[in-house]
């Protein structure tokens, strides 16, 4: 057995150990913190510390599952984050989407919390992205709700590549963001290959899934960092004069005590990952959780998941983005994708030290368009005969072009600061 392994068979069980004393004399948790889940979970977690660290499972991504596992569950506070519960009205579409070892191969994965009395846009926009999946990818779409109220309009039978899971939001006390669950629903989601999806996205050509294809290539052993699409933000202080000189509307510098030296441009907080990822992700949830420095860096004043995102990247070393693939609203639709006219500005998006010719975009989701009413205008428009029978737009663009496949920008533009 190699060294790696024994230290990870001992770390097993020293969990193991430290979980049952956290939890002796409280055997369900579930029923006693019952007013924090919605209604329609299961009895019994699909996951949860004492499950993971009792596996003893040796395939690569069980043994990365359960190395974020135990960053987090050191913590006996954090014992009811890490449960998961399968809402009991998708058993039938969970069976169809996780294999019998619990995972699933590839997928999309949301986060919502809805309100208690129903109000609110979520709900509604979420519904309208597992819509959009359902017509254009072939992958299964998973959302983790971390309300108490599940959204009205997730039918299993209506969406059968949907599966709906349950857990605890981050403590009510907490001063976290609530957007710091969308790494807790990576983590959640046992999934091997992801991408998550914010409930304001809209997914509108069936090319999204070379995303989830490309995820699979890049983020590896090797490389097991996930990886942001470019933002449009430029938000390198170093750039700060160059923005002014050249009068640039996408400059917003970011800085935070002693954090490092940015290793790429800003990304935006869609991350993609592998099961690769996963102790990497929960490495830097668990110090933002208990508030602590990770590798010098204090995580008590990053505000958001997306500058979590970023600041631990450029810690650690990663180099890898993705070019945009997604833009904001969903007028881009008619106006730009299939009228095949340039977005502005020009350059798009561009900054002086990665992209002075601007970001490469993928027209794959809108993003950030909030009126459901809106949203239905879109997917009735791309359900149009009409269009759908029409060859389908180059979906690709980059300085002032369009093009059929990233191949072509790559061929063009060798020295691209970011991959599709």
């Amino acid at each position: 057995m190699r060294s790696s392994n024994v230290a990870l068979h001992v770390q097993r069980h020293a969990l193991l150990l430290s979980l049952l004393a956290a939890i002796a004399g409280s055997t369900n948790i579930r029923r006693q913190n019952s007013e924090t889940l919605c209604e329609h979970a299961e009895e019994e977690p699909l996951l949860s510390c004492s499950k993971v660290a009792a596996r003893q499972r040796h395939e690569a991504w069980n043994m990365k599952l359960e190395e974020a596992w135990q960053n987090l569950c050191r913590d006996d506070r954090n014992l009811p984050l890490m449960e998961v519960y399968l809402d009991r009205r998708f058993r039938s579409n969970y069976k169809s989407v996780y294999n019998t070892d619990g995972w699933a191969d590839a997928a999309w994965v949301n986060y919502v919390a809805v309100p208690a009395d129903g109000k609110g846009i979520f709900g509604q926009l979420t519904e309208r992205l597992v819509d959009s999946v359902h017509r254009f990818s072939q992958h299964p779409v998973i959302v983790v709700n971390f309300g108490t109220k599940a959204p009205e309009d997730l039918d299993p039978k209506r969406f059968p590549h949907l599966v709906l899971l349950h857990a605890r939001s981050l403590r009510p006390t907490s001063p976290i963001s609530f957007n710091f669950n969308k790494l807790r629903a990576v983590l959640l989601a046992q999934v091997k290959v992801g991408a998550s999806l914010d409930s304001d996205m809209l997914m509108v050509t069936a090319q999204a899934d070379h995303l989830l294809n490309r995820t699979a290539e890049e983020i590896t052993e090797k490389y097991p960092y996930p990886m942001m699409p470019t933002h449009f933000l430029d938000r390198d202080v170093r750039d700060r004069e160059a923005s002014r000189r050249l009068h640039k509307g996408n400059f917003l510098g970011f800085s935070c005590k002693d954090c490092p030296t940015p290793t790429m441009r800003w990304g935006q907080a869609q991350p993609t990952w592998t099961y690769w990822s996963l102790p990497f992700l929960s490495r830097w949830l668990s110090a933002k959780i208990a508030g602590r420095k990770e590798q010098g860096v204090p995580t008590a004043d990053i505000k958001e998941d997306e500058d979590l995102l970023n600041v631990a990247l450029w810690q650690e070393g990663a180099t890898k983005a993705w070019c945009a693939f997604q833009t904001g609203g969903i007028n881009f639709l008619w106006e730009n994708l299939d009228a095949q006219h340039p977005p502005g500005p020009y350059p798009y998006y561009d900054d002086t030290r990665y992209f002075p010719k601007g970001v490469p975009v993928a027209f794959f989701f809108g993003h950030a368009e909030k009126d459901p009413a809106h949203i239905d205008k879109a997917l009735t428009y791309l359900a149009d005969p009409d269009r759908v029978a029409k060859p389908a737009p180059n979906p690709f663009f980059h300085d002032m072009k369009f093009f059929s496949d990233f191949e072509q920008i790559r061929k063009d533009y060798p020295d691209l600061k970011c991959t599709l």
